[in-house]
């Protein structure tokens, strides 16, 4: 006898927290109708926060995702609300799609967590902020994205995410003076199930675990090798160097082999390359790369007065070899197209320096362990790393020895954090990042364990410091919704 769909009514009703949170996720065997989501502001003071509510649909078989905006960015005023869905939205869970749907919070007050401590038999929360937080006692507010571990050994128990599920909560205590204070406490209640004794599980604070997802081609690049914080290999330019101020595209004809593959970078010295251009007659010999241009109101002027070269101090990817000592290299256009001659004799030797070459990342682990009272030796998978440690992969043996010296590209690497539950990601290092356009050396790890092999090693990129949110409560979100069970 066939078995008909079961019809059930759910809502949910939430704080809405900084960040992305995921507020419904379509159960197996089951289609939905989303009926009515509404946020409201019930912030204590005059607040003007913003929402973005989004559906995002995962093809199961690949695992991409599509993220479509309901509404962004809609502004809730004080002691008002905001409707953001009044009709059907469809949700499906098949052998081919999984939907589930996000509300995204913008709003003031919103701060980091550097360490939680966790009382579980009386189930009090002992919070510690990077910088000063506003609350003081009787203030309701959200947590979010704060990761636990438990003792090992507790059978049942594993690494958590707090809070499961999302709840407000109210400041007990704080320490110090309202304004000042980098300490709350809050009741977030016990851990082990009332009427049960003998319990008293311990547990203990993460800084925001990374998750490695992918990183853009050829995201690490070699500044020194051999162990030399000076092994940069030199070259030296000489006749039959050539430049089309067209394509920018510069040929050098060095004076040895010069050992270079496509790829590989290298650094030109300031003002050691000297040309002659048609445009004034080659009465003029030019240097370049130059720091600044010049004024333009001579006879072949460059006229980019106070802007340098785009070669200047510019670390320059080898685009194509020619031969054993021709090779060429991307160095800029140039609005005067006339031909440019190649001087010998004012252009300097060891002109080139080649510093190292790039490789893909295949993976990486990061430790972040920004708390002092985080446990230095704790476990990131088969590696006992410090604070800050970062071990990366690459797809080829990369010949690297302990103190020589990479960069990272600028979002080379792609991380996502328990501190949204991995629902977003992010790229490191960013332009505030510590580890952005800096020379990280490698080393064998603060242990003393060597981390080296023929594909791995490890740099220190600085800890983080973020271990989860907190903000005031600003807004509560209210959803209806029919699920159609044919299970």
């Amino acid at each position: 006898m066939a078995i008909a769909p079961v019809n059930k009514f759910i809502s949910v009703a939430v704080p809405v927290t900084p960040g992305k949170q995921k507020l419904y996720e379509v159960p197996t065997g089951t289609s939905a109708l989303l009926l009515y989501v509404q946020v409201a502001n019930v912030g204590i003071a005059a607040t003007f926060p913003k929402v973005t509510f989004s559906q995002q649909r995962t093809q199961r078989s690949t695992g991409n995702k599509r993220d479509v905006r309901v509404i962004q960015d809609v502004e809730i005023p004080p002691n008002d609300a905001a409707i953001l869905v009044d009709g059907r939205l469809v949700l499906e869970k098949t052998p081919l799609l999984l939907d589930k749907i996000f509300i995204e919070a913008k709003q003031q007050d919103v701060g980091y967590i550097t360490y939680v401590d966790y009382d579980e038999p009386t189930g009090i929360v002992t919070v510690n902020t990077k910088d000063p937080h506003p609350f003081k006692p009787g203030d309701p507010i959200t947590l979010a994205g704060i990761a636990l571990t438990c003792q090992p050994g507790q059978t049942g128990i594993t690494t958590n995410i707090f809070p499961d599920p999302q709840q407000s909560y109210t400041v007990e205590s704080i320490e110090g003076f309202v304004g000042t204070s980098k300490t709350f406490s809050s009741f977030i209640g016990g851990s082990v199930p009332i009427g049960i004794t003998g319990k008293d599980y311990s547990h203990y604070y993460n800084s925001a675990i990374h998750y490695y997802e992918r990183s853009k081609p050829l995201a690490v690049e070699v500044v020194t090798a051999a162990g030399s914080p000076t092994g940069y290999e030199k070259l030296s330019s000489a006749p039959g160097t050539s430049y089309d101020p067209n394509s920018g595209q510069l040929t050098v004809t060095t004076t040895t082999t010069h050992n270079l593959s496509t790829g590989d970078l290298i650094r030109l010295e300031k003002e050691s390359f000297a040309f002659t251009c048609d445009l004034d007659s080659n009465t003029a010999v030019k240097l370049y790369p130059r720091n600044s241009g010049e004024n333009g109101t001579n006879t072949g002027a460059s006229n980019n007065v106070g802007k340098p070269d785009y070669a200047y101090g510019k670390i320059l990817e080898v685009g194509q070899i020619v031969d054993a000592t021709n090779f060429k290299v991307f160095i800029g256009t140039s609005s005067d197209t006339s031909v440019h001659t190649y001087v010998d004799g004012p252009s300097l030797t060891e002109n080139i320096h080649k510093i190292g070459t790039r490789y893909n990342v295949t993976q990486a682990i990061y430790y972040g362990g920004g708390s002092t009272r985080n446990p230095d030796d704790q476990i990131v998978e088969t590696y006992n790393l410090r604070a800050g440690e970062l071990v990366i992969k690459t797809d080829i043996a990369h010949n690297l020895q302990n103190g020589d010296k990479i960069r990272i590209i600028d979002n080379g690497i792609i991380f996502s954090c328990s501190m949204d539950k991995r629902e977003t990601e992010h790229a490191y290092p960013r332009v505030t990042d510590p580890a952005s356009d800096a020379e990280l050396t490698i080393s064998n790890g603060a242990t003393g364990n060597s981390y080296i092999t023929a594909n791995t090693f490890v740099v220190n990129v600085g800890p983080s410091y973020s271990g989860g949110f907190f903000a005031p409560l600003q807004m509560e979100l209210i959803a209806s919704i029919l699920e159609n069970s044919s299970a």
